[in-house]
């Protein structure tokens, strides 16, 4: 309970006896520089035997009303003229000392709820439930290597620096971004990709033969190692679960190569080596497009012939696709 307190309360006495139980008391004269605000603590008889604390409610001219014994003092008769003193009580000085032990989970200083919760256990859990306004979600996040899980960053990216390890985010620029060179990786200056690495899948298991996936996902380069035991077909595809046209926007462009083996021969039914003779995108057929207008309608003999496909997006589900054959041996 907040009690009120006044540095200029003058001493005042009774107007008149009161009774251990009388709820209102009558001053000898209007009171000056008691607070205004209710309620405080007057000593009845102050300094005498009789001493009585009462806690002040209200005051309407020279008539308090009192709830009396305060602080465990007992209520008891007063005399007319008895002293009457505006006092700071043990009571007082007992809140404090509890207060100032009083954890702030347990509503110290007038703190509650998550607010209180935050300042007991200050995690970043407890700082989301108190502010209202937040976006995102998980672990606060420092300036000297943090790390972010999925983030979406919309506007302009602006970092310094101009040196750093491999892989790392040096500066953005007015045409992109620069990152450190990486020693046998992927560096990247202003966007522009020099030295790439190709993320490369060898099939050793089987040649080529059936209706083979081709999972830009998983690679860019498909290589069958083994020789081709039949003409096969293609279907270019993002996984088994995600399509190519899920991937590419309209205008976008991926480039997938193909690599196969024939052996010496004889090709049945022949007469010429294995070759993929269809190609499809996410189950539709696409007529691709052939470097030197020569569509292609064989492999080669103890070779390992390829095929490059660059895919073009033109709208939803729908490709130019430029095809060039190639042959090693």
């Amino acid at each position: 309970m907040t009690r009120y307190y006044s540095a200029v309360a003058v001493d005042n006495t009774l107007g008149s006896a009161i009774t251990s139980g009388s709820t209102t008391a009558t001053l000898n004269t209007s009171p000056i520089g008691y607070p205004s605000s209710f309620p405080f603590v007057l000593a009845i008889d102050y300094n005498a035997a009789t001493e009585e604390l009462v806690l002040v409610t209200a005051v309407s001219g020279t008539t308090i009303s009192i709830t009396r014994g305060f602080n465990g003092s007992t209520p008891q008769s007063h005399a007319v003229g008895a002293v009457i003193r505006h006092v700071i009580t043990a009571q007082d000085l007992t809140d404090t000392q509890t207060h100032y032990n009083t954890a702030l989970t347990d509503g110290a200083h007038g703190v509650t709820g998550s607010l209180a919760t935050f300042l007991g256990a200050p995690t970043s859990a407890n700082l989301a439930a108190v502010v209202t306004d937040e976006t995102g979600s998980g672990s606060l996040v420092f300036a000297t290597g943090p790390t972010i899980a999925s983030p979406t960053i919309t506007g302009t990216i602006n970092a310094g620096g101009n040196t750093g390890a491999s892989g790392q985010f040096l500066s953005s620029t007015g045409t992109g971004i620069a990152w450190a060179t990486s020693s046998g990786g992927v560096p990247a200056v202003n966007g522009v990709l020099t030295g790439p690495l190709e993320a490369f899948n060898i099939v050793g298991t089987t040649g080529p033969t059936g209706g083979l996936n081709v999972d830009i996902k998983t690679a860019g380069v498909w290589y069958y190692t083994a020789n081709a035991t039949a003409n096969f077909t293609l279907n270019f595809r993002g996984d088994g679960s995600t399509t190519l046209n899920s991937i590419l926007t309209t205008g976008q462009a991926i480039t997938v190569s193909v690599l196969w083996t024939n052996g010496a021969g004889p090709y049945s039914p022949g007469p010429y080596p294995y070759y993929p003779t269809a190609i499809t995108i996410d189950g539709t057929s696409v007529t691709p497009q052939w470097s030197g207008k020569v569509p292609i309608f064989r492999g080669d003999t103890s070779a390992t012939s390829s095929v490059s496909y660059t895919i073009i997006k033109t709208a939803s589900a729908t490709f130019t696709v430029l095809a060039t054959q190639g042959v090693y041996a």
